[in-house]
This record gives structure tokens, C-alpha cells and sequence, in this order.
């Protein structure tokens, strides 16, 4: 009764008020339906929005004019040696390293003793078959033996320690005379430097070794590693190594710190470009442009390895038939995220 009344009231005009009204009530209740669901008007499946979110960015390409062309230089993709190398950090030393002469000297002193010892041993026991000693003489004589015996055995084991071989001892041993040093000033000088533990398994006797002392800076003294210690500074995490060095003019002095460049392996052959072709972006990683025309210029992200006279080794994201921006490469990517004026 009120509906008509209320359709009286609005004339003639009143019915089609009302079916727009319905219509408008009915789209709007199929819209709350589907926003619980799949967006309305689209075919894209359950997880695709998340698929797309996480697919990579397109390549950023850019085409220079021949003008901006000049501002850059194109070359292929080369192939360059690298050199296989570990750094350390050492001092010049002695001839004989401190150390060991110490050892050396605690080992003859200890043997000297452990042979006295044993002797009076022998003795004892011979007196004493004959009532010649009291046992508790015999007594203290085996325990001194066996003290003596102990220390010239720990003496033995810190040379090994120190890398020493157990022919060096025996012949030490056998002559009781310390190796004699002679005089630290001529053509060959040594070093001792430590190599961080984790490239320990690297060094080996005889691989080649680069000296920069720190009173000749640019100055290099061309080596090789001598001996590799037997053990590893617990604390430190260092292994000592010793080198044996070309010192032609008499420079070097016992004491002095040294840089050490320790050629570990053969140099490797790798993909290179010039530095002037890698670009390090504000996230950290590192770019470099291709082109297949010399016009259009694409975005790289590559990996980058050792340094060389200028080349950055390449160790993935560049192929060897490709060209490069050899030198501009930032000019380039400043006219990527350059700001455009209003």
C-alpha cells in the first residue's frame, strides 16, 4: 500500500525510477560477491599476481644517438691470465729463525742431560746388584732418567713442531753443535710470514713469492717459501710460513714489516673487460653494457673476480662473443637514472 502510494506520489515517472534502482542494488551485490574472490573482470588464475611480482625485471636498453656515441668505446669480450694468489702479512728475520736456534739450544741441553742421567742410572742398578746403594738411591736416579728422558723427548717435538725433520734432529743430535748463522748482510735475506688458516692448504715449499717492504714501497723482492711450519697459532689462526728472498743491494733488515703476495697455482685464463666497462650500482652489484648493433646498448648484471693491469675478470653474466661498452659504461648508466627534468 505505501510502495503504490509512494509511486502515485512520484507520476508517471515512478516505475522506471524504481527498475533502475533495482538494477543498480543487483550489480552492486554481484561486485561485493566477486571482490571475495577473483577480481572481477579478469582471467588471471589463483598465485599468478604473486608470479608476477616475483619475475624479474625487464632489461634496461638504451639507443644512443651518434653524437652520444662518441662518449663511449666498444670492444668484444677477451680472454686474459689472471694470477692464483694468496696475501700475507710477515717481517724480515734471521737466517735461522729465532726460534728454532731456541729450540735447538733446549733440545742439546736436554739431550746432554737425558744421557748423563741414564748413565748414572746404569750405575745405580750396578751398585746396587751388589748391595753397593741404597735403593732409595736407585730410586731417585730411575725417576731422574725418566724426567730427563720426558724433557729431551718435549725438546724434540717442539723442532718437529717448528719444521724440523727427524734426520735434521738426529744429525744435531749426533754432532751436539748448533748449525752455525752466517752473517745476515748479502745478496739472500728471509722472511716469516702468516698465512691465514683457511688458505693453509694452498701454500706449498718452493711456489713463488713477491716482497714489498714497508721502507721501499713499489719496491718488489722476488722469493719463494723455504718451509712451512707444522703447526697452526691457535689463537691467531695463522700458519707460519719462511721465505727466502733476492736481496741484491743489501736493503733488507732483520725486523722490517713486509707485504707478501704468494703465488698459489698456475695463472687462469677468464673472460675480461676493462675496468672502465663495469659499473658498481647503489645496491652493490655490478653491471656491464652489451650491444649486438653498436646503437642499442643493453644491462647486464655480471660477477666479477680479480683485477689485472686494468681488466676485471668476468665469472658469469658475459659471454665471449659478445660486445661491450669497453669504456663509459658509467656515462651510460647515468642516463639511465638520470632525473628528468620538469
Amino acid at each position: 500500500m505505501c510502495r503504490m502510494n509512494y509511486l502515485r506520489y512520484l507520476g508517471p515517472i515512478g516505475p522506471r525510477i524504481l527498475g533502475i534502482a533495482i538494477v543498480l542494488a543487483v550489480v552492486l551485490a554481484t561486485g561485493l560477491l566477486k571482490s571475495h574472490g577473483q577480481p572481477a573482470g579478469t582471467n588471471t588464475p589463483p598465485g599468478a599476481n604473486a608470479t608476477l611480482a616475483n619475475a624479474s625485471p625487464p632489461a634496461v636498453t638504451v639507443e644512443l644517438s651518434s653524437n652520444q656515441l662518441n662518449a663511449i668505446k666498444i670492444g668484444p669480450v677477451a680472454t686474459q691470465l689472471f694470477p692464483v694468489e694468496r696475501e700475507a702479512v710477515g717481517s724480515i728475520s734471521f737466517e735461522e729463525d729465532p726460534a728454532i736456534v731456541q729450540a735447538e739450544s733446549t733440545l742439546l741441553g736436554a739431550a746432554a742431560t737425558a744421557e748423563l742421567n741414564s748413565n748414572e742410572l746404569a750405575r745405580a742398578r750396578s751398585l746396587y746388584e751388589t748391595n753397593g746403594v741404597a735403593q732409595r738411591e736407585l730410586e731417585q736416579a730411575t725417576s731422574d732418567a725418566q724426567t730427563s728422558a720426558a724433557a729431551f723427548k718435549a725438546a724434540r717435538n717442539a723442532l718437529l713442531a717448528l719444521g724440523k725433520t727427524d734426520g735434521e734432529i738426529d744429525q744435531l743430535v749426533a754432532t751436539r753443535t748448533l748449525p752455525s748463522a752466517s752473517d745476515s748482510h748479502g745478496i739472500t735475506k728471509w722472511l716469516v710470514a702468516n698465512v691465514l688458516e683457511s688458505d693453509s692448504p694452498l701454500v706449498r715449499v718452493g711456489q713463488p713469492v713477491k716482497v714489498e717492504a714497508v721502507p721501499f714501497p713499489g719496491h718488489i723482492f722476488e722469493g719463494k717459501i723455504s718451509k712451512v711450519y707444522a703447526t697452526v697459532d691457535p689463537n691467531l689462526h695463522h700458519l707460519p710460513i719462511r721465505c727466502e728472498m733476492n736481496d741484491p743491494r743489501d736493503e733488507l733488515r732483520p725486523g722490517m714489516l713486509a707485504d707478501v703476495t704468494i703465488q698459489v697455482a698456475d695463472p687462469s685464463e677468464s673472460l675480461a673487460i676493462p675496468a672502465n666497462g663495469v659499473v658498481r650500482e647503489g645496491d652493490g652489484t655490478m653491471t656491464a653494457w652489451v650491444t649486438a648493433d653498436n646503437r642499442h646498448f643493453t644491462q647486464r648484471t655480471i660477477k666479477t673476480g680479480l683485477r689485472e693491469n686494468g681488466e676485471v675478470q668476468i665469472l658469469d653474466g658475459l659471454q665471449n662473443d659478445r660486445l661491450v661498452v669497453t669504456d663509459g659504461a658509467l656515462f651510460l648508466d647515468n642516463m639511465v637514472n638520470a632525473v628528468p627534468s620538469d
